[in-house]
């Protein structure tokens, strides 16, 4: 697998930055027999344009999202697209986009992944990348509980699209269309050998834990002897605020399972209904695990960032038979970017700094990162996370 990543600063003339994305990828990279394009925009940028005259200048297919911000070799950026090229001779990549989510969205996320089937590639696929619309009624959760399903466990990477949190803006793109409400994904197929990471935020309140007791999909409605609402206020927070995503952005709960052996899941909160005292996430709330308010700064973020890389390149460093890693996707949460306020770029300094100099690097902020807590022996554990830091290495 080889792959080469460029940037775009134009925003406004959608044929100019995909004459200028292309130009650099071709002037750096050789496409071979099968190629896949990935683009990570900012939402102003008219991204079903731009992936539409790539198609048609390259003659390959490109997916991806609209984004907070991005990131690559560079560091942390906005208002700027970043093009990331995959291409091999043994390897295969088959996109496909999903009808309008909404009733019936399981079999609609079904049919999406079936689509990229292949009677040349008829094994499981090594991996999907998925690219998945914002604002949906059901929990993020569903993604890759569906998907992992109809994957026979393959391992899925993605996100959900972002901008710069008015909403309104947040697209998922392929080949010339652009999705408000559809979801994007690529199966890929052949000599892959994908290797995954990720990491959370675990700092915390002084001890405050409690069991979920009541909650359903994603909405919780007790924790301990009390409404969610009312545990909030228990730690000093304030829940009569206007959009409850910002105010709690810092403060993320972590969920635990007693004698679990894999990682702490982090929910963001969505929603709080003040008079049945709920609270909505992005992802699911398992009655039964232990939850906790996390406090989060920017040490916690970038000591998590080090942690996750160390891990990625570790992982990779096991024997491959061969094989030859050129490419780093990482996928951040919007949360994390905020917290960094100022220091935007501390996460993207981290990066320029552990990785080799030989692997490319394409990134973005998302509301919703999916990435395997656990893989081994073609197995994984996919799973949605909030205020979490995601890596796979191809």
């Amino acid at each position: 697998m080889k792959s080469e990543v460029a940037v775009s600063h134009e925003l406004d003339d959608a044929p100019e930055a995909a004459r200028e994305l292309a130009a650099s990828i071709k002037e750096k990279l050789e496409l071979k027999e099968n190629s896949l394009g990935i683009l990570l925009c900012d939402a102003d940028m008219d991204g079903a344009a731009v992936t539409g005259e790539l198609k048609r200048i390259l003659g390959i297919e490109v997916a991806g999202m609209t984004t907070l911000a991005t990131l690559d070799s560079g560091g942390h950026a906005e208002a700027r697209a970043v093009l990331t090229v995959l291409t091999a001779d043994d390897a295969a990549f088959f996109a496909a986009a999903s009808e309008p989510l909404g009733i019936g969205y399981e079999e609609k996320i079904v049919a999406a992944y079936r689509k990229t089937l292949s009677d040349e590639y008829n094994s499981k696929p090594v991996m999907a990348f998925v690219f998945c619309p914002y604002g949906l009624s059901f929990s993020g959760d569903k993604y890759p509980d569906i998907l992992t399903e109809e994957m026979q466990g393959a391992p899925a990477m993605g996100g959900v699209a972002s901008d710069d949190y008015d909403y309104e803006r947040a697209r998922v793109f392929l080949s010339g269309k652009e999705y408000k409400d559809s979801l994007v994904i690529v199966s890929v197929r052949g000599n892959v050998k994908p290797v995954f990471s990720v990491r959370h935020v675990t700092s915390r309140f002084a001890e405050r834990i409690r069991r979920v007791v009541d909650a359903k999909d994603n909405v919780v409605y007790r924790v301990g002897d009390e409404t969610f609402v009312r545990y909030l206020e228990g730690f000093g927070l304030k829940t009569d605020v206007e959009d409850p995503l910002l105010a709690f952005t810092s403060y993320p709960m972590m969920l635990t399972r007693e004698g679990g052996d894999e990682a702490p899941l982090m929910r963001h909160i969505s929603g709080l209904n003040l008079e049945d005292g709920s609270g909505s996430f992005f992802g699911d709330v398992p009655t039964g695990t232990l939850a906790n308010i996390c406090l989060i700064n920017k040490d916690d973020i970038t000591a998590a960032c080090s942690e996750s890389v160390k891990a990625l390149l570790e992982e990779a460093e096991k024997d491959r038979g061969g094989y030859e890693y050129s490419t780093v996707f990482c996928f951040s949460c919007c949360g994390r970017a905020m917290i960094l306020g100022a220091d935007s770029d501390a996460e993207g300094r981290v990066l320029s700094e552990a990785l080799p100099a030989h692997l490319r690097l394409a990134g973005a902020y998302c509301l919703g990162e999916i990435c395997p807590t656990l893989y081994k022996d073609g197995k994984a554990s996919n799973r949605f996370h909030n205020c979490s830091i995601t890596f796979c290495m191809i």
